[in-house]
């Protein structure tokens, strides 16, 4: 009875996220966003721009298996026992197969044996932007089948997917075609439009040291300082630090701040390439961490820190910030599992929130790195037929609709339900837990495909999260609202570069040569210099060049 009512409600409703109005990523001409408010975190029933899904279900007459490899969380498939398997197959025509070998996150050249061989997987995992040769190699090849455009056309929700994808449209740009779906945060591009970063800050020292949030680079070095020399913990011993973190790989997102993206290939008003890290504009930035070193208020390990380090000092109340992932999952970690469970009995979210972004100067908005949808995409080896592909597009439309997306949190009336006002509620057992879903439907990774799922844990009428669902919501909801406002979108076109003139250059390690500089005697600006010019003749000359050849060609 219940899977006859989740089918009709699909069909009845057929209400979807705004998916062909939003791009979700910049860069390209195709992305259409205009929300500066990311932090919406209305469901799919609030969109004023939904779309009709074009799925079908329970009109098929047999059940198609297929190999799979999802994201990485290995599944067993028994309908006999797993009622979602059970409804999938009733309902869609199709069954899942574990393949042998999980290759989300393999070494490349596991993927790229399996796809010679022609042993890959019917539906595979693909980690397109770490291994872009899953797309320069593997389309030329023949290894990966194409997405039939006519196939596109009966699933609306999926080709908007496509069409507002930046990497996506790159891609159709170099091989005329579609090959991959994206499997991006959020299957709702409004959510986290910036990249998912965040120095969390002990709002309690503020008050103490009468300070407020930090917005600029200069706020971060004062708070820091106050941290550190102003006993905010009013212990009367000087036992209190400002900044620690996961090191410079997460913190040099924040220096989008400059307009510029660190980490990636940029593109300046003349169209000439640049790489973010070898920008001057990056000088400033390092000046103010100097000042923090030598202060003594930056974690003196912080350069080779690890996340779990960086959050067990920050929890044990030694350093008022600590630079981590800071989405709706990772601010409720923070807040339950490290700071929570380190101080028992305190509510979190009365001693801790989030600075999204920093900017330059007083009055200027702070910026973040824009968000990149497919570093992992759902790709089809060259073995997968038209039909076998048609019922997984028929499938995964599904899941891009409001009750599909739900499917990854259990079925209405047995594992959540909608109250009359519209929001989703967990339903628990006589012990007040909810679901397990591994454990309940041990199949449920194979709903995982359009997204991870982020959209659910962000949305504010969505109860996720066992303890203190509201306030990581709503901190969630003002972080978002604050980097999504002007992110600084990375160029796409040159991830997708196969040439080893350009990837050769990743051997040059910024994090390192970063550290050195913030810990150095010489002056910045001339330990920049030299690292610039080392970095250059170590291969970046070569690469811009390269990276110009290939914006020429494709049009970028």
């Amino acid at each position: 009875m219940k899977k006859r009512k989740l089918v009709a409600m699909l069909l009845a409703m057929c209400m979807v996220f705004s998916l062909a109005a939003c791009g979700n990523s910049g860069g390209s001409s195709s992305s259409s966003s205009t929300s500066s408010e990311g932090g919406d975190s209305g469901s799919a029933e609030n969109s004023d721009d939904s779309a009709s899904s074009g799925a079908e279900t329970g009109s098929f007459d047999d059940v198609i298996t297929l190999t799979a490899d999802s994201d990485g969380d290995p599944f067993t498939w028994d309908p006999s026992t797993d009622e979602m398997a059970a409804f999938i197959e009733e309902n869609f025509g199709i069954a899942f197969q574990q393949s042998e070998t999980n290759y989300y996150n393999n070494d490349f050249t596991v993927t790229q044996l399996a796809a010679t061989d022609g042993t890959l997987p019917k539906v595979f995992c693909a980690d397109i932007l770490y291994y872009p040769q899953e797309i320069t190699q593997f389309i030329p090849e023949g290894l990966v089948a194409e997405i039939p455009e006519e196939l596109l056309d009966k699933y609306p929700l999926t080709k908007a997917l496509l069409e507002n994808d930046a990497v996506a449209q790159t891609v159709y740009g170099m091989y005329d075609g579609y090959y991959f779906l994206p499997k991006p945060d959020s299957a709702d591009p409004d959510i986290y439009k910036a990249e998912r970063k965040g120095i969390f800050i002990r709002t309690d020292w503020l008050d103490a040291v009468g300070m407020d949030m930090p917005t600029t680079w200069e706020d971060l070095y004062n708070v820091c300082h106050a941290f550190t020399y102003d006993d905010p913990d009013g212990n009367g011993v000087n036992d209190t630090y400002g900044l620690t973190g996961d090191g410079m790989g997460t913190l040099r997102y924040f220096f989008a701040s400059t307009g510029v993206s660190n980490r990636y290939w940029n593109k300046d008003a003349d169209g000439n390439w640049f790489f973010g890290a070898l920008d001057d504009s990056n000088i400033e930035v390092l000046e103010w961490l100097r000042k923090m070193w030598e202060d003594g208020t930056i974690d003196p390990d912080f350069g080779a820190s690890t996340w779990e380090n960086g959050l067990q000092k920050f929890s044990s109340n030694t350093f008022g910030m600590c630079v981590r992932n800071a989405d709706a999952n990772w601010i409720n970690d923070v807040a339950v599992k490290y700071y929570g469970a380190a101080n028992p009995g305190v509510n979190p979210f009365d001693r801790i929130d989030v600075i999204p972004a920093l900017a330059m100067a007083e009055g200027e908005t702070p910026r973040m790195d824009g968000y990149t949808s497919c570093m992992v995409a759902t790709m089809f080896s060259e073995s997968i037929t038209e039909e076998e592909m048609d019922r997984f597009l028929n499938y995964y439309e599904y899941l891009l609709s409001e009750e599909g997306q739900y499917l990854r949190m259990g079925f209405e009336g047995e594992d959540w339900e909608r109250n009359d006002d519209g929001s989703i509620s967990l339903i628990r057992d006589e012990n007040g837990n909810a679901t397990v879903m591994a454990t309940k439907y041990p199949c449920s990774t194979v709903t995982h495909w359009p997204s991870w799922g982020f959209e659910l844990a962000a949305y504010e009428n969505v109860e996720y999260f066992d303890e203190y669902n509201d306030e990581t919501k709503a901190m969630n909801a003002a972080a978002c609202a604050i980097r999504n406002e002007d992110p600084v979108y990375p160029e796409v076109g040159p991830m997708l570069i196969d040439d080893t003139t350009v990837t050769d250059t990743t051997a040059f390690s910024f994090n390192s040569e970063y550290w050195q500089i913030i810990t150095g005697t010489e002056p910045v600006a001339d330990m920049f210099a030299d690292m610039k010019e080392r970095a250059m003749a170590s291969g970046f000359t070569d690469a811009e060049e390269v990276v110009a050849e290939y914006a020429e060609e494709y049009g970028w």
